[in-house]
């Protein structure tokens, strides 16, 4: 450890060196032949408007990581990136394992059941993943990664309310190659990744690749009563490739993909909420946040396997183009989640899933450079799936859940361009989508082994809308743009799958948002600053989210409409290229979300119906199995309650110095990133749910060879040892159960490349 601090503490002081040696490197780099802006600069293509574009061009506020940042960052899986994208929260949910919790502009997605569609959309390859669970990506063999602000849902299909996610693996190469990496880190960690691209064959008709990951990894917290480590993993994954193009009208990319992931956590921090159970909690679990006491390993097994199918061709006066989608899952998870082992079980809870999802669109594509360019397409999606649910609620009580729905959605959208002057466009779309749902639940309750309860259902539910979006952006010089958007966004209605009795199954009402964006892309002083700022204003209603209500044996938390919210802030993106080789990032960003209608019972605390500090509208009696059972649920003004993961300030700062040497080059790396305090959970401000500022720091040195035909990178992440909480739940009157990051970790990177 000491011998990576000082080789780490080395890199930051090079990089604070950097801009005096960048200065002749500057001056060196302006007598150069064939060096241009384009070239030192980076730029990055994206196809958030279906076409391929510079960032800079495209009148929505991107972020956009290429491969060599994802490598810079030491990214893992998805969640690495948090940080770096202002106002963008990507880190793990916390209760459930194989669950992300992702949150766009403050608005976030951390359900782990899969009738909860996710408010940010997750695009692989072009295809839309239905289910959160198949979203926690390992980083590898990865093209590029783009995050959409606001609604996207004209172009990127369903449940586009917040933002979307689009990730673009590594497309064959047209010359036989290869990559191995080996890594090794901090808890065991132990990584291979490698691919192999033949090139192009059958008469340079054909190109194909296949790429690995193994990742192991043992975990950084334990489970004192086991003895054993938990929030490790153990990853299998496999990628193939199959392009045919001859250079001719017609191109066509098949994608498929493996993964098998089985992971050992999570490891609760159960916080002191008065309940003597907690007193005989073992007294090292009271005081460090990396030791948890579980009666067992918690743990999520999870296997997945897809791919995409997309053709295009080229009729002469545009591009006809189709996405074919395939998606199959299973997964097993158990966990407990009441974060104490006195009475046992309690909330003992186990989720085995199995689904599938298919989807296809066709589109076509105008040619660019007319005076009116269009994009008009048809989208189709379906997912059937079934989960069986077992909860262990207390010694005696035992409640099962056999659950089954089909989804069907189809969709018609165009956008079109129009340039009636000299860097003036003016755009128009719309989206008109429809969803239905058919879901059958049979739920039962027992005590001491005696159905108490049970009742069966077979609902079916159906939701359209019309989303449109307009824009305006002008070219003010070919460096600067700006522009301005409004849009509207859509999530589609629902079932509850934790329901218990009738009444809290559902169905709810869709969400929607009508968004309002400003923004400026600029590239500044012959492109060596880039600077993006944008204002946005988002009003949310009808929003979904959980409350706790009465069950068939105790309190369990569904799925309604709860409130309406309202949501502005702005973001800064900035890089700093003084020279060939040197770069420095810098994003702040700024959010204010809150309620503006939110009368609720919220705390799961049924009472007799007298009345309450702040009560908005009439107790209402609870019903079990249409039955009254004589307590009511008290709505109150919840309005004050803090959005979940909606850091009021966030901002990161980042350096990148690459210094030429006669064997290749050294490329040194260090990020900071900054957060402040924010709620995790938006049911309560009980400070307990709430994540402290921090700063963390990241840093790297990479040592490589002429075109990095091998590299050596040392990394090491959260330098300062932060302890950092990642989300903090309960469920119904139990403790409140925190879960933390990793702390200070190293690692060592070996990559060639033949």
């Amino acid at each position: 450890m000491k011998t990576a601090l000082l080789l780490l503490s080395t890199a930051a002081i090079a990089l604070s060196a950097a801009p005096a040696h960048a200065q002749d490197m500057a001056a060196q780099a302006a007598t150069d032949e064939g060096t241009t802006a384009d070239d030192t600069y980076g730029e990055i293509l994206v196809t958030a408007q279906r076409r391929s574009e510079s960032v800079q061009d495209v009148p929505i506020a991107i972020s956009a990581f290429n491969s060599e940042m994802v490598e810079a960052s030491g990214s893992t899986n998805i969640t690495s990136l948090n940080g770096l994208a202002p106002n963008v929260v990507l880190q793990t949910q916390g209760l459930v394992a194989n669950v992300p919790m992702i949150s766009i502009r403050g608005m976030s997605t951390a359900d782990p059941d899969p009738n909860a569609d996710p408010k940010v959309s997750t695009i692989i390859d072009g295809v839309y993943i239905p289910f959160v669970s198949s979203t926690m990506l390992d980083l590898f063999d990865v093209e590029r990664i783009e995050i959409l602000k606001g609604p996207q849902g004209v172009l990127f299909g369903k449940n586009n309310l917040a933002g979307t996610i689009n990730v673009i693996s590594a497309r064959p190469t047209d010359d036989f190659g290869g990559e191995a990496r080996v890594s090794l880190g901090s808890y065991g960690l132990k990584q291979f990744r490698g691919k192999i691209n033949s090139g192009r064959f059958a008469n340079d008709a054909l190109a194909a690749k296949i790429a690995v990951n193994f990742r192991d990894y043992n975990g950084y917290a334990r489970n004192v009563i086991t003895g054993n480590r938990l929030n490790g993993a153990n990853v299998k994954s496999v990628r193939g490739a199959l392009e045919y193009d001859q250079g001719g009208a017609f191109d066509s990319t098949l994608i498929v993909d493996w993964l098998k992931q089985k992971t050992i956590g999570p490891a609760p921090h159960v916080l002191d909420n008065g309940d003597p159970n907690w007193d005989l909690l073992p007294d090292a679990v009271k005081t460090d946040v990396y030791k948890a006491a579980v009666l067992f390993d918690p743990y999520a097994k999870t296997e997945s396997y897809g791919g995409s199918w997309n053709s295009n061709l080229d009729v002469g006066w545009g591009t006809i183009s189709s996405v074919l989608g395939y998606r199959h899952l299973t997964y097993v998870t158990r966990g407990d989640f009441d974060g104490l082992i006195t009475p046992a079980p309690q909330l003992d809870v186990t989720r085995d899933f199995s689904g599938e999802s298919k989807s296809a669109e066709l589109r076509y594509v105008s040619p660019a450079g007319e005076p009116v360019d269009f994009v008009v397409g048809l989208y189709y999606q379906a997912d059937k799936w079934r989960q069986f649910n077992t909860v262990l609620a207390n010694p005696t009580t035992t409640t099962l859940a056999q659950l089954h729905q089909d989804t069907e959605s189809y969709a018609a959208f165009a956008l079109v361009n129009a340039h009636p002057a000299d860097g003036l466009t003016l755009s128009i779309g719309g989206r008109y989508s429809h969803d239905r749902k058919k879901y059958d639940i049979a739920s039962q309750a027992f005590v001491n082994g005696n159905r108490i309860s049970s009742f069966a259902s077979s609902l079916e539910a159906s939701w359209a809308e019309f989303t449109p979006r307009l824009t305006v952006n002008y070219e003010v010089t070919p460096d600067v743009m700006v522009y301005a958007n409004y849009s509207q966004g859509y999530k589609a209605g629902g079932y509850n799958s934790r329901g218990t009795i009738p009444e809290n199954v559902g169905p709810y009402d869709p969400e929607r948002v009508t968004a309002f964006e400003l923004g400026a892309k600029t590239d500044l002083f012959d492109r060596l600053l880039r600077l993006n700022v944008a204002g946005f204003l988002n009003n949310y209603r009808d929003l979904q989210s959980s409350v706790t209500k009465m069950g068939s044996v105790r309190a369990e938390n569904v799925t309604t409409n709860i409130a309406a919210a309202k949501i502005y802030g702005f973001e800064v993106e900035s890089v700093l290229r003084p020279a060939t080789g040197f770069s420095i990032g810098a994003n702040v960003a700024y959010l204010h979300a809150r309620y503006t209608d939110f009368c609720a019972d919220t705390n799961g605390v049924f009472t007799n119906g007298a009345p309450e500090p702040g009560q908005c509208g009439p107790a209402v009696p609870v019903l079990l199995n249409g039955v009254p059972n004589g307590t009511f649920a008290v709505p109150v003004d919840s309005s004050g309650l803090d959005l979940a993961n909606a850091p009021k300030w966030s901002g990161s700062l980042s350096l990148d110095y690459a210094i030429p040497t006669s064997f290749g080059e050294v490329k040194l790396h260090s990020d900071a990133r900054y957060s402040a305090r924010f709620n995790t959970w938006g049911r309560s401000n009980n400070p307990g749910y709430y994540r402290n500022e921090v700063v963390l720091v990241n840093a790297s040195i990479a040592v490589a060879g002429d075109d990095e035909r091998w590299k050596v990178t040392l990394y090491g992440t959260n330098l300062t040892d932060k302890k950092v909480m990642s989300g903090a739940t309960n469920a119904g009157a139990t403790p409140i159960s925190q879960f933390y990051q990793a702390p200070r970790e190293f690692g060592v990177d070996f990559a060639v490349k033949f």
